[in-house]
């Protein structure tokens, strides 16, 4: 179905969650896996549906996000599947409600534990550290940030292509860490003086390649050139195994950004220019120092065998779930 053919499906509080994720107003998958959530219990809600319009129109929001943004965000995809595997066509009306959200609050609980084991990890490292930069937002690195133990210096990028820069400074300032929020142009120069840099991950593969945001890898080859360690965040939740199967891996992920470059433009000038970019890159496992996940702190060239068992256990997760 269609973009416009899904957004019908939802009431206009849910609309407007809808816009966030396909407008790119609301940023990091864990983000959007929430908002996803939020439309399909407001389905659930719904007693003017019959189960059957219910289970229709949870599978046409499901699906359409698995398409798009699941294509390029793993956690996007491997979240949505787990939660239609609660879907029975089977069972009573209330039973179908009921085991729907039993599987989202359980998959809360799961996700919210392995932030906290991230966020300590990652706060580890930090405890000799007085100045780290901070690229694009992501909910997991933001978690980070809360975390600190102590006062640091967090230099910001503005990430100007998606306005991923700006989302983190609330946090950071109400933690009490004197902020520099700096053009993203100026990234190598200040990271000459920071003692670390950390990012999140829209997907990681196995061989410890991270897909996130561009000017990820701006950020990872200064830091490779000037010997800054480079970490990623990620919950395994992000693992995308199927570049081990020969599917060929995620495309850049196209972008307009016209809204973003030219919105105080003169129309008859921006009209006839070409702002299609893209928004989604890959970091080449030798740039990155480690990935932080729920496991520890994992060298990128030992993750396979981690990657490879988790998704084993998810795939089981989903059969006996059906």
């Amino acid at each position: 179905m269609k973009k416009e053919e899904i957004r019908i499906l939802l009431n206009d509080e849910m609309k407007q969650r809808f816009d966030d994720i396909t407008l790119s107003r609301v940023l990091g998958a864990n983000k959007q896996i929430d908002l996803i959530i939020e439309m399909i219990v407001s389905i659930l809600d719904d007693t003017t549906l019959s189960k059957e319009e219910m289970i229709s129109n949870i599978k046409s929001v499901a699906y359409f996000f698995q398409e798009t943004r699941g294509q390029n965000s793993r956690a996007i995809y491997n979240a949505i599947a787990l939660f239609l595997s609660n879907l029975d066509e089977v069972s009573e009306y209330s039973v179908v409600i009921e085991k729907m959200k039993n599987g989202i609050q359980s998959y809360h609980e799961k996700s919210l534990n392995d932030t906290k084991k991230i966020v300590e990890f990652a706060t580890s490292i930090c405890e000799n550290l007085h100045k780290i930069m901070i690229f694009d937002y992501s909910s997991t690195v933001n978690e980070f940030v809360k975390g600190l133990k102590h006062e640091m210096t967090i230099y910001i990028p503005e990430s100007r292509a998606l306005n991923g820069g700006k989302p983190f400074v609330k946090d950071a300032v109400g933690g009490n860490h004197k902020v520099r929020f700096i053009p993203d142009t100026t990234i190598f120069h200040f990271l000459k003086e920071c003692d670390a840099a950390f990012m999140g991950a829209e997907t990681i593969y196995p061989d410890g390649t991270v897909f996130n945001t561009i000017g990820s890898d701006l950020v990872a080859v200064s830091c490779k050139y000037q010997g800054v360690p480079f970490y990623a965040l990620t919950p395994l939740m992000k693992i995308d195994v199927r570049p081990v199967y020969g599917h060929i891996r995620l495309s850049p992920m196209s972008y307009d950004f016209k809204s973003r470059l030219a919105s105080d433009w003169d129309e008859e000038l921006s009209d006839k220019i070409n702002f299609e970019g893209i928004k989604l890159i890959s970091v080449k496992p030798e740039l990155i120092t480690a990935i932080i996940c729920e496991e520890g702190i994992i060298p990128p060239a030992s993750l396979f065998e981690i990657a490879m068992n988790y998704n084993r256990k998810l795939e089981n997760n989903l059969c006996q779930e059906k």
